[in-house]
């Protein structure tokens, strides 16, 4: 048996907006390694349309020359459209067998397998287990109701199986196969041989508007850290890396792993001069953890802003304060550590004095970047329900549910075209006041020590971002 891990190509639609790395697919490479270690008499391979660019027609080109006999996507909100339109060119007598995983399958299983009709199982959350359970399912002809952890289509009826309880050991999944990928297409905007890491799960928070748990939940596990250095020391050698992306939601959510991860890679040759960026909340900061992690190679932090404003931030159940968020941007300049900043506007309640406000409170914290998005219902946060049960959405089109292209919640005061050139506004104040840029980029210059297509890159990004 032949299977083929495959995302598309995403990253087009919304790079244009945001200083946004290109990574590698690290949930597809994870389900390949554990499959190929576990089923070796299965052939795997791996197609990561989103870095090499393909559009659905190349796409579909390569999948028939690899011609597998089981497809397993992965997918966002804002990619299932480009998934339907590949099942239904797929779905033809005598084609693979089509499966996906992600996000958007786990929050609406059954409209997912209603809308795309070439598919036969959505795998919920988590995905390694129950991926390997299902191809060796498919492998011995067996009856994928046996599976835990599924929505499968069996004629016209669809069955959901089981829950699948969250994975406990991260130990026991191998390390992605970025052996089955070109690495050489990743990059990020302070390097061009950059990969990605999971070191964790789950997060703690609940914020109404994002859909973390629907597949790592909000319990946090770890990775032990000797794992975590032993896996970024063979990026090293292996692949040339020398920037690490670290995509968990909550990176800082246990002190003492961080602390240990952070000493390990300084006691590593290998590891000397290697970058690394991660995100966290705001409260989980303190100095000395932050200078630890600036030795240990620490470029940037991503820390969730939102509105900065008390009330909104306990109406979206951030569960953190202004002055936490002042005191976690301030505590990251002293250290020298790139404070990237995330924030929102759009919420059904906002009006001008809202966003005028939220704008103020930006431009004073003064993060060195910021990444401003749209409230976005994505499906299953508590945004989504508020939403259906208001009647709010402005688009039932999946490819607008990219938080950092429209708006498309309706709102109590003002129009989506007010809201998005307020938006615009607030960008460009951030970015084109006295001396912002020059400072910036004096500070990234000396901090970050970007390459010199890393910069032009970079550079054009945050101009179609203003």
């Amino acid at each position: 048996m032949r299977v083929l891990f495959t995302n598309t190509h995403y990253q087009q639609r919304v790079e244009y907006t945001s200083l946004i790395s290109v990574v590698p697919p690290l949930e597809l490479a994870t389900c390949a390694a554990l499959v190929r270690r576990e089923l070796p008499e299965v052939e795997v391979a791996l197609l990561d349309a989103n870095a090499m660019g393909l559009d659905e027609d190349h796409q579909l080109g390569v999948i028939r020359t690899i011609a597998p006999d089981v497809v397993i996507f992965w997918a966002a909100t804002f990619a299932i459209n480009s998934v339907r339109r590949l099942a239904e060119r797929l779905a033809v007598s005598g084609g693979p067998r089509l499966v996906l995983c992600g996000p958007h399958g786990s929050a609406l299983p059954e409209r997912t397998l209603a809308e795309l009709h070439g598919l036969e199982a959505i795998v919920r959350g988590e995905p390694e287990w129950t991926v390997l359970e299902l191809v060796s399912a498919m492998v011995r002809d067996a009856d994928l109701r046996e599976v835990q952890g599924l929505h499968i289509r069996q004629g016209d009826a669809l069955v959901a199986t089981p829950d699948r309880i969250l994975c406990q050991d991260l130990d026991s999944l191998p390390v992605p196969a970025r052996d089955l990928l070109d690495n050489s297409l990743y990059s990020a905007p302070w390097s061009r041989r950059v990969t990605a890491l999971r070191t964790t799960r789950g997060c703690p928070g609940r914020c109404r508007f994002c859909d973390s748990h629907l597949m790592v939940g909000q319990r946090m596990r770890t990775r032990s850290p000797l794992a975590v250095v032993n896996e970024m020391e063979d990026c090293v050698w292996g692949h040339g890396s020398d920037y690490f992306a670290i995509l968990d939601h909550t990176f800082t959510g246990r002190r003492e792993f961080v602390e240990q991860v952070c000493e390990l890679m300084l006691r590593r040759r290998a590891l000397k001069g290697v970058r690394w960026v991660c995100n966290t909340r705001v409260d989980m900061l303190s100095d000395d953890l932050v200078a630890l992690m600036r030795r240990a190679g620490c470029l940037q932090i991503g820390l969730g802003i939102e509105s900065a404003d008390n009330a909104r931030l306990s109406a979206v159940q951030k569960g953190v304060t202004e002055d936490q968020i002042g005191a976690a941007i301030e505590r990251l300049k002293r250290h020298g550590i790139i404070a990237m900043g995330y924030s929102i506007v759009g919420f059904p309640s906002d009006d001008a004095d809202k966003i005028a406000a939220t704008k103020a409170k930006i431009l004073a914290l003064d993060p060195h970047t910021l990444q401003l998005s749209f409230a976005t219902p994505l499906p299953g946060t508590g945004l989504w329900n508020d939403c259906m049960a208001e009647g709010r959405f402005l688009s039932d089109d999946w490819d607008d549910y990219v938080f950092l292209r429209k708006s498309i919640i309706r709102n109590d005061h003002l129009s989506a075209a007010e809201i998005e050139a307020m938006r615009r506004d607030i960008v460009k104040s951030f970015y084109l006041r006295p001396g912002k840029l020059a400072k910036l980029a004096l500070f990234l210059a000396t901090r970050a020590r970007p390459s010199s297509k890393a910069v032009a890159q970079a550079s054009m990004k945050v101009l179609r971002n203003i």
